[in-house]
């Protein structure tokens, strides 16, 4: 049985993603910056291959005799300069595209993580035939919407089978949303944007990994793109709440307008911005965008299409998460 790539396993999703596919029995295949980071189980059980996406020569041998790709690698980061979010979320890609058309065969699908922050934060759901902004007005979305548009150019060219997944806000054991905001929780300064009346799109990462492995058992979603969260409508305000009470966190919420939130990281960030300063500010525009408008996108087309959805609880999903927070600590 030929392996399935994964890459990024180092992180969160793809950590996950990859510890299910073992525990599947099938054969695996990680291309990682840093083997030393990967899970114990991964470095037991998966055929493990050094590379970087902006070192071309390391993507050769990973990409050779494999059935398919679980793309998951990216620069998630909330503050960083452009060109470094082109680096690995458009060049990166592109590079991973070009060893596959270099490995002699194409594998039988490529699922590409991408984001819900292609739409630029809308005030209300954004669908997947909604036509995207020329710009997010962030170097993170920008670069996402430069990777899809890459991704369904190439593929078409190569005869790759491919589905693009945009994720809202994913959560669970072993979140950084959940450990960044925990910390503040804890004993720090948690921002509230208009009362936390936005939807925060939460997405347990174990029902992300059920759709993802369903899509590519299902030939009819080839070239489709899905937005994805979990059923349960859930704002800011009652995930904050609920995490603060299961953390009895001592921190201090703070509740502002979405202007006057506004205002304030755009002033706070402006000296990073001018300086090129690589440390992230307190506060800055798209933290508030974060929290204050709707990351709860549409989800109908991936309902309409038969996709598991919301199999984990957001309860379960919340004691999961608290208990790896804690675990942590």
């Amino acid at each position: 049985m030929k392996p399935i790539l994964v890459t990024g396993a180092t992180g969160f999703i793809g950590r996950h993603l990859a510890l299910r596919l073992v525990d599947q029995g099938k054969p695996v295949r990680l291309l990682v910056r840093d083997p030393q980071r990967l899970d114990p189980r991964l470095r037991q059980s998966a055929q493990i291959y050094p590379g970087d996406l902006t070192l071309r020569d390391s993507l050769l041998a990973p990409t050779r005799g494999i059935s398919g790709v679980f793309h998951c690698a990216a620069n998630v980061h909330t503050w960083d300069q452009r060109a470094a979010y082109w680096a690995a979320n458009v060049d990166g890609l592109g590079n991973l595209l070009d060893a596959l058309q270099n490995s002699g065969s194409m594998p039988n699908f490529f699922l590409h993580f991408s984001s819900v922050d292609v739409y630029g934060f809308p005030e209300a759901p954004a669908r997947e035939q909604d036509p995207l902004p020329a710009t997010t007005g962030f170097g993170y979305g920008d670069s996402k919407q430069a990777g899809e548009a890459l991704l369904r150019d190439r593929a078409a060219a190569l005869s790759l089978p491919y589905s693009i997944l945009r994720p809202c806000n994913v959560m669970g054991e072993g979140s950084p949303f959940v450990e960044r905001i925990g910390t503040e929780l804890r004993s720090g300064l948690m921002l509230l944007v208009d009362g936390g009346r936005a939807d925060c799109g939460y997405l347990d990462v174990k029902n992300l990994v059920d759709v993802a492995l369903w899509l590519v058992e299902n030939p009819r979603t080839a070239g489709e793109t899905y937005n994805l969260r979990d059923p349960m409508s859930l704002s800011w305000q009652r995930f904050v709440a609920d995490l603060r009470r299961a953390l009895k966190g001592k921190g201090i919420v703070l509740r502002l307008p979405y202007g006057v939130a506004m205002a304030a990281g755009y002033a706070m960030s402006a000296p990073y911005s001018a300086f090129g300063l690589r440390s992230e500010p307190l506060l800055h525009p798209l933290v508030v965008k974060i929290f204050g408008r709707t990351c709860g996108h549409d989800i109908d087309k991936i309902r309409s299409a038969g996709a598991p959805l919301g199999r984990v609880t957001y309860e379960k999903s919340l004691e999961g998460a608290v208990t790896a927070f804690l675990r942590g600590r």
